[in-house]
């Protein structure tokens, strides 16, 4: 293990920058502060550096031919190569009273969601759907001067690191906070009056923890207040985390219609809202919260 105390100066490749560079220099700078980095090609200055990556074929390069691949088959880039030696102590520099078991769910997490991406773009594979969709590795690419340009590529770098930061940052506080939600989530849920419905007394993410322990797929629909709008929400439960198919719908006759139609048909007075796809209500109230999620139990 490399003690970061002993990191003083860092640097990777000049020249045009990807994802996978850009998104390891922002992990080394939440773990050691705003370093300044080397950009070069210059071997002699390379090796006068603490930490390099993404070149020069040592421990946080993947150009070599026997670099490293993760059991899923996608290869290591530097960005993973970096995420693995650090980032659970990037994740504790957020957050020290996480339990051990956190960190490594929290590590886990960035790595499935945002590093492999990175990761396998870097290293030429195509992990795209049918339909094109803009990736974070597309984006910080982006992010490097057109060929027109005459804006500085070192320039152009610091800033789409400071994305790349803000990225992951989000990220990780995002999870964090899932985290801090368990405990609101398991009051909620011990305290059902209705096996089928969970009432939370704080607006928080809910979904992954509900999946985890609710082994019977009892809960249906989860009731939470909404404080900035002054409401309460009716939201379906998702059968798992990477789908929009629910253990069931909102009662079909609300979904799509006016307030004036939802008030009628259900029989309250402040009705806001019915997606009509059926997977999220909402009231003001949360009596008429109530009554929406219990007529979609019983239909």
């Amino acid at each position: 293990m490399i003690n970061e105390k002993n990191i003083r100066t860092i640097g990777t490749h000049s020249g045009k920058f990807h994802a996978d560079d850009v998104m390891a220099t922002a992990m080394l700078r939440l773990l050691l502060g705003d370093i300044k980095v080397t950009r070069t090609r210059d071997e002699k200055i390379l090796k006068t550096l603490d930490l390099v990556y993404d070149i020069s074929l040592g421990e946080f390069d993947h150009h070599q031919l026997n670099k490293e691949i993760r059991e899923n088959n996608i290869p290591y880039a530097a960005c993973g190569l970096i995420w693995r030696e650090f980032g659970s102590r990037v994740l504790q520099k957020f957050d020290s009273q996480l339990e051990e078991h956190d960190i490594i769910s929290l590590f886990d997490f960035v790595d499935k969601n945002l590093v492999q991406g990175i990761d396998a773009a870097d290293n030429g594979i195509d992990i795209k759907s049918d339909i094109k969709a803009t990736t974070i590795s597309d984006i910080i690419q982006n992010f490097n001067p057109a060929w027109d340009s005459d804006d500085s590529i070192d320039e152009a770098f610091e800033e789409a690191a400071q994305y790349a930061t803000v990225v992951i940052t989000r990220i990780i506080k995002r999870q964090i906070s899932v985290i801090k939600a368990r405990v609101i989530v398991n009051e909620a849920f011990e305290n059902r009056t209705i096996n089928e419905i969970m009432i939370l007394k704080n607006g928080c993410p809910w979904l992954h923890h509900l999946l985890k322990i609710d082994i019977n797929n009892e809960v249906l629909f989860v009731i939470s207040p909404d404080e900035a709008n002054g409401e309460y929400k009716v939201q379906s439960v998702k059968k798992n985390v990477d789908t929009f198919e629910s253990r069931k719908d909102i009662v079909e006759s609300i979904r799509g219609k006016s307030r004036d139609e939802i008030n009628s048909i259900i029989k309250i007075d402040d009705a806001i809202f019915c997606h009509k796809a059926g997977f999220i209500a909402s009231a003001k109230s949360m009596e008429s919260a109530l009554k929406i999620a219990k007529l979609s139990v019983s239909t």
